[in-house]
C-alpha cells in the first residue's frame, strides 16, 4: 500500500474538496480545482489533455491552455504529496499518454467508496440477506451529501460525465427505497423518495415509489393528491398520460386500507402542527436544486440562515423548506413574521404568540421562552428578520442553547453572526436555460405569473425574447418577475419591456395579502436602505455614479465624495455586502461588487435626489423610508 492510500482523501460527491490527515487542503482557484474533479470522475482511467481543455475553457481554450493545464496538474502534485520529492510525485496523479491519471485506492475516493458500498449491498440482496443489504444500501447512500453535484456542476459546465453520474446515485437510492418497502419501511425510505421527487418531478418510477411509500403509512389521501399533480405534470410538460408502473402504484393506493382510528399509522390529517402564517401552495419555480440543499443543511445544522437581495424569495423557499421537513418534527413548524418587528420586545412577543398553545399566553407569559421550548422537537421560522438582527441573534442563540431539540430556519437580508450559523445564499433565477430544463427558470415564473391575469399566454417562439429580455432586465428576481407579470393585465408585452427600464417607478400592480414590502419594487427595496446607518446610506448613495458592477478604483472615485479613508471606504462597502446590498465578486482581476438593476436604480435616484447626504432629514434616507431603530 502506497503511503498517499493512508493519508489522502478526495472528495467530490457534494464539495470537491481533499484531506491529508484529516486536515482539508488548498486544491486552489477554481479551474485547478476542475482539473482534480474530472480526473476523480474517471478515477483509474485516462483523461486526455484535450479533454481537459475542453473542460475548462469551453471550446474556447487560450493559446497557452496546455501548459496552463500542465502547471495546474504540477500545482495539485505539490498540494496531495507536499513530502514527496518533486519528480517523484505521480503516485496521485500519474502521467498518461497524450494526458492523466488518478490513481488511487477505493477507500481514498468517495466515489469509488459509494460505488464499492452499492456493489456490496447489490451482492448482498441478492444473497438473500435483505437486512445486511438494506442496512449497507443506507449507510452508502447518506454519504452522497449532494445528489444535484452543485459543486461539479459549477466546476464542469457542460460535462457529460455528471448525468451518468446522477443516475447511479438514481438507480442506488431506488433500489434502496424498493427493498424498504418490500421489507415494510416505508417510513424509513420516504424522505429519500421525497428528495428525489423533487429533484425528478417527471421521473415515473420515483413518482410511483413515492405513491407506495405514502400508502404504506397511512398517507392514502396524499398520495391520491399527488397522483393527481403528478398526472397534471406528465400531461403539461410532455403530453403524456401516466406509464404503466405509475398507474398500478395508483391502484395500490386505491386499494390500500384506510388508516386505522387508533392513529397506529399516520394520516394526512394527523400531521404534526403548523402554528403561525400558513405557508401559500404554490409551485416553487426554478428552486429544486435549493431546496434539497437547504433541507440538507438543516439535517447537519441545527440553525441556518437564508440570505440574498430585497425580492429574491428568501420567504418562499423557507415555507417550502419548513413544509418538505415538518414530518420530521414531532411538533411541528412554528412560523413567527419579523416583517413589523423593530424591537427586541417586539420580536420576544411575536415569537411567544405563535410557539405558545392557544390560550397559554397569560399562564406562560412570565416564562423565558427557552423555558416554553425546552421539551419541543420543533422547527422555528423566524421570517424578515433583518430589521431586528442583534436581538434576533440573542434569542436564537439562547433558543438552540436551551432547547436542545429545536432547529431555527431564518429569513434575512443580513446574517446574525453566530459561530454555528449555516449560509445558504439565495440567488436570482437564471435567466438562460439550465442544463436538462426545457425552460429557463425565470422565463417559467413569468409565464407562469402571466396566464393568472392572461389566462391565454403562452411562451412561444415569437414572444421568447421579449420575455426574456424583460426578465433580465429585472435581475431574475422572483418578485420582480412576478410584478412585472401581473403588469400584463392592463399592458403589452411590448410595452412592457420599455417599462422595466424604470421599474421602481413603473412597476407598481395592485397587490394585496401580502407585507408591504412584498407589494412593489419601491417597497422592497426602501426595507433594505432601513438597514443602513448614516454612513452606509451616504457611501450608497455615492455609488450611483458608478455603474452597477464596479471595482475599488471606481468605489474610491465616488467615495471621495463623503470623505474618510479608503480603509473606512472598504469597511462601509463590506457592510453593504453583508446586508445584501452588494454582492462582491472574486475574479483574475482582484475584488469587485456588483448592484442588482433595482437597486443600482436607487442609488441613482438618492444621489439625484440629496447627492450623498442621503440621511437628510435626519433619520430619513432620500427616499422617504425610517432609518431609526
Amino acid at each position: 500500500m502506497k503511503r498517499t492510500e493512508v493519508e489522502l482523501q478526495i472528495q467530490i460527491l457534494g464539495s470537491v474538496r481533499a484531506t491529508i490527515h484529516g486536515q482539508e487542503v488548498d486544491l486552489g482557484p477554481p479551474k485547478q480545482r476542475a482539473v482534480l474533479a474530472l480526473l476523480a470522475l474517471r478515477a483509474d482511467g485516462h483523461v486526455p489533455l484535450d479533454d481537459l481543455i475542453t473542460v475548462l475553457w469551453s471550446g474556447r481554450p487560450p493559446v497557452r491552455a496546455a501548459s496552463l493545464v500542465h502547471t495546474y496538474v504540477a500545482r495539485l502534485r505539490h498540494t496531495l504529496e507536499p513530502d514527496t520529492p518533486r519528480r517523484q510525485r505521480t503516485n496521485v496523479i500519474a502521467s498518461a499518454p497524450g494526458g492523466y491519471r488518478l490513481t488511487v485506492a477505493d477507500n481514498q475516493l468517495d466515489l469509488l467508496q459509494f460505488r464499492a458500498g452499492i456493489r456490496e449491498a447489490a451482492a448482498w440482496h441478492a444473497a438473500g440477506e435483505h437486512e445486511i443489504a438494506f442496512t449497507t444500501y443506507r449507510e452508502t447512500l447518506e454519504r452522497w451529501r449532494d445528489p444535484q453535484l452543485t459543486d461539479l456542476t459549477t466546476l464542469l459546465v457542460e460535462q457529460d460525465d455528471i448525468g451518468p453520474l446522477r443516475q447511479e446515485f438514481l438507480a442506488a437510492a431506488l433500489d434502496y427505497i424498493g427493498l424498504g418497502l418490500e421489507s415494510g419501511r416505508p417510513e424509513v425510505v420516504l424522505p429519500l423518495a421525497e428528495r428525489l421527487a423533487q429533484a425528478e418531478p417527471l421521473n415515473e418510477r420515483v413518482q410511483a415509489r413515492v405513491l407506495r411509500a405514502l400508502a404504506r403509512i397511512g398517507q392514502r389521501a396524499w398520495a391520491i393528491e399527488r397522483y393527481a399533480d403528478v398526472r397534471a405534470r406528465l400531461k403539461l410538460d410532455l403530453g403524456v398520460d401516466p406509464g404503466a408502473e405509475l398507474t398500478e402504484a395508483y391502484r395500490e393506493v386505491l386499494d390500500a386500507d384506510p388508516p386505522r382510528p387508533d392513529g397506529a399509522t399516520l394520516s394526512a390529517d394527523h400531521q404534526p402542527p403548523w402554528r403561525g402564517p400558513a405557508a401559500v401552495v404554490d409551485e416553487l419555480v426554478g428552486r429544486t436544486a435549493d431546496l434539497a440543499a437547504v433541507c440538507d443543511l438543516l439535517g447537519d445544522y441545527r440553525m441556518v440562515s437564508l440570505t440574498g437581495p430585497a425580492g429574491v424569495g428568501k420567504s418562499a423557499l423557507g415555507m417550502a423548506v419548513a413544509l418538505e421537513l415538518r414530518e420530521r418534527f414531532a411538533d411541528g413548524v412554528a412560523v413567527v413574521d419579523l416583517a413589523n418587528a423593530r424591537t427586541g420586545r417586539e420580536l420576544v412577543q411575536a415569537t411567544a404568540a405563535v410557539v405558545d398553545e392557544p390560550g397559554s399566553w397569560h399562564a406562560k407569559g412570565c416564562l423565558p421562552l427557552t423555558h416554553r421550548l425546552h421539551d419541543r422537537k420543533l422547527l422555528l421560522v423566524l421570517d424578515n428578520a433583518e430589521l431586528v438582527t442583534d436581538e434576533a441573534a440573542d434569542l436564537v442563540d439562547d433558543v438552540l442553547r436551551g432547547c436542545p431539540q429545536v432547529h431555527v430556519l431564518l429569513t434575512s437580508r443580513e446574517l446574525l453572526g453566530l459561530p454555528y450559523e449555516a449560509v445558504y445564499p439565495v440567488r436570482p433565477l437564471a435567466v438562460e436555460k439550465e442544463h436538462g430544463s426545457a425552460t429557463a427558470p425565470a422565463l417559467a415564473l413569468f409565464a407562469q405569473r402571466a396566464v393568472q391575469v392572461q389566462p391565454a399566454f403562452r411562451l412561444t417562439e415569437s414572444n421568447l425574447e421579449a420575455v426574456r429580455s424583460v426578465c433580465r432586465a429585472l435581475d431574475g428576481l422572483p418578485l420582480a418577475i412576478e410584478l412585472a407579470a401581473a403588469c400584463l393585465r392592463t399592458q403589452r408585452l411590448e410595452a412592457l419591456v420599455n417599462v422595466v427600464d424604470d421599474p421602481l417607478r413603473r412597476i407598481r400592480p395592485r397587490r394585496r395579502g401580502l407585507p408591504s414590502h412584498h407589494r412593489s419594487l419601491r417597497a422592497a427595496v426602501n426595507r433594505s436602505m432601513e438597514l443602513l446607518g448614516p454612513a452606509e446610506q451616504r457611501c450608497f448613495a455615492a455609488l450611483g455614479a458608478v455603474p452597477a458592477e464596479f471595482g475599488l478604483e471606481a468605489a474610491a472615485v465616488a467615495g471621495r465624495a463623503i470623505g474618510g479613508e479608503p480603509e473606512t471606504l472598504q469597511m462601509l462597502l463590506d457592510r453593504l455586502v453583508d446586508k445584501s446590498v452588494l454582492e462582491v465578486l472574486h475574479g483574475a482581476s482582484g475584488r469587485r461588487y456588483r448592484m442588482l438593476g433595482t437597486v443600482h436604480a436607487l442609488a441613482r435616484q438618492m444621489l439625484r435626489e440629496h447627492g450623498v447626504d442621503s440621511s437628510a432629514p435626519a433619520s430619513r434616507c432620500g427616499c422617504g423610508c425610517h432609518t431609526g431603530h
